[in-house]
């Protein structure tokens, strides 16, 4: 089918970033796209620089800045490319005459050679006498490369044999043909009806065309020069085998009209166009009812005309023969570095621990240097922030949150909607609640009540803390306590319902207050108590 997903197609138009594939292949392009949005996503996420992402780009840009002053390539040889814009349903209704007529007029071209689109001829030049001679007529003193059908008896299963071809037609004689030798899927032909001839006998609307089997390249007055027809033209090895053919520039003939005005049209010129970047050729697209243009070697288009016009583009273009290396060595780099980057994957050692006996389930984030130990349950949706230690058989739910230097001890839970911030210290068994007054017969349905517990907080061992209460920073919580309502910032609460008896300093030291004022007789901390809240101080 046609692969439009491919992400260094949407790098047509970044002529100072794509040059790389003559050089490596379009899967290296690839894998730099991939890799600069997940630095990108890293660096957001964990609030880091952008080196790598920004390293990767320096290097393409440098790459393909001096690629594209490096060498230039001046046209010499004439050419034009005729876009008739014949719809779908006069093409295959009107009479032979009208469109050969039309053929006629545009074959009068001061070119070198004269292009026209995808099966613009009506009849057979290579079965019909009629019709080959009209070709060979127009084509006195000219070179013209006609997309036509082309049949062929097989005397080996007695019937004929239909080709989607490209003809030459060379200073009044018929020359070479190329027959398209890659078919799409379910329109031209059905898959493997070679191979399994029963599937002859379905019938899905599609075409019985048979495929080509010569990578042929044209040698003319004007160059030697190959023609993919349709989207022969996404698929890098068909052009390869043309450069190794010794194809000096590239052309594409095609009929997009069963597109519209889609997407499609501009996607298949931007695949035409990387294939002028990666052999560094020229690339002449001819289509039907466009987009017909000249692309230089970098992939710039020179000169172009839009959807469904009228008209012929005219250009000149240099031969070259000389091979980038993604020519000679193929996607051998490419396809060594995606296995190697996809083994990566699974061999790399995870950003953070996990106990084999824990559970860690698919959509959870976990920071890097956390640790897991045995049975744990980290739920799928859950945030566990970086160096944090989560001990045996402890809970996380979906919608819970932990932040960075955390350490949950043994056996516990921290339920839906609860969050707990930076450096906090949970005692082992301690619990959260998010439900205040729970009923199995009547289930909340996720509206749960939120809970918050504050940068460097301490819970002790056994605690409960019920739901929607927040518990200051630097906060201790005694053990066995049930907190039942908010919890000052450096308080000392403990009992049933926990009350405050005094304050704390952040390094854990008891202080004692002379008043509204108290320093931390270990580390030297000053605080001040203004209406019941303590907070640090500088002014004593």
């Amino acid at each position: 089918g046609f692969p439009w997903g491919s992400l260094y197609y949407t790098h047509a138009d970044a002529f100072y970033l794509n040059q790389i594939v003559s050089f490596l292949g379009p899967q290296v392009l690839t894998l730099a796209v991939l890799y600069i949005n997940y630095f990108i996503y890293r660096g957001i996420k964990e609030k880091k620089n952008f080196a790598y992402a920004g390293g990767i780009v320096l290097f393409l840009f440098l790459y393909s800045v001096f690629t594209i002053h490096g060498k230039k390539y001046p046209g010499d040889t004439q050419v034009a490319l005729v876009q008739l814009n014949i719809p779908p349903f006069l093409k295959r209704y009107a009479p032979d005459s009208l469109k050969l007529e039309r053929i006629k007029t545009y074959a009068r071209e001061d070119a070198c050679l004269i292009v026209f689109p995808e099966t613009a001829s009506p009849c057979y030049p290579g079965n019909s006498r009629k019709c080959r001679k009209f070709f060979e007529e127009i084509s006195r003193g000219r070179t013209i490369l006609m997309g036509s059908p082309d049949a062929e008896y097989g005397r080996d299963i007695k019937r004929y044999r239909f080709y989607n071809a490209a003809i030459l037609f060379e200073d009044g004689r018929m020359g070479e043909r190329y027959r398209k030798i890659y078919l799409v899927p379910f329109v031209e032909r059905l898959p493997y009806d070679d191979i399994i001839p029963v599937l002859r006998k379905l019938d899905f609307g599609q075409g019985n065309y048979s495929p080509g089997k010569e990578y042929r390249v044209f040698r003319t007055s004007c160059g030697n020069f190959s023609c993919g027809i349709c989207f022969e033209s996404i698929f890098p090895r068909i052009y390869r085998r043309f450069v190794r053919n010794g194809a000096e520039f590239f052309v594409n003939i095609t009929e997009d009209s069963w597109f519209g005005r889609t997407l499609g049209p501009y996607q298949h010129f931007s695949m035409a166009r990387m294939r002028a970047v990666e052999y560094r050729r020229y690339m002449l697209r001819c289509g039907n009812t466009g987009i017909t243009g000249i692309i230089d070697p970098y992939g710039r288009v020179i000169s172009k005309l839009g959807l469904f016009e009228e008209g012929v583009v005219r250009g000149k273009i240099k031969r070259i023969r000389e091979k980038t290396p993604y020519a000679v060595i193929g996607d051998f780099v490419g396809w060594m570095l995606l296995l190697f980057f996809s083994l990566s994957l699974f061999f790399t050692p995870k950003p953070y621990y996990k106990h084999r006996t824990a559970v860690v389930d698919k959509g959870a984030r976990i920071g890097e240097g956390t640790k897991i130990w045995h049975f744990s349950h980290i739920m799928g949706g859950a945030e566990i922030g970086r160096n944090c230690v989560i001990g045996q058989n402890c809970f996380v739910g979906r919608r819970a949150k932990i932040g960075n230097g955390v350490k949950l001890e043994n056996n516990v839970s921290v339920f839906d909607l609860v969050t707990i911030e930076d450096d906090v210290f949970v005692g082992p068994s301690a619990t959260f609640t998010n439900d205040i007054n729970p009923r199995a017969p009547y289930p909340k349905h996720g509206n749960w009540i939120p809970t918050l517990v504050k940068r460097g907080a301490t819970i002790g061992a056994n605690a409960t803390i019920l739901p929607g209460v927040t518990i200051g920073e630097w906060a201790m919580v005694g053990a066995g306590s049930v907190v039942t309502e908010d919890v000052p910032a450096y308080a000392i609460v403990y009992g049933n319902p926990a009350r405050v008896h005094g304050y704390i300093c952040e390094c854990g030291e008891k202080l004692k207050f002379d008043g509204e004022r108290a320093v931390c007789e270990k580390c030297g901390r000053r605080y001040e108590k203004k209406e019941g809240k303590v907070f640090p101080s500088e002014s004593f």
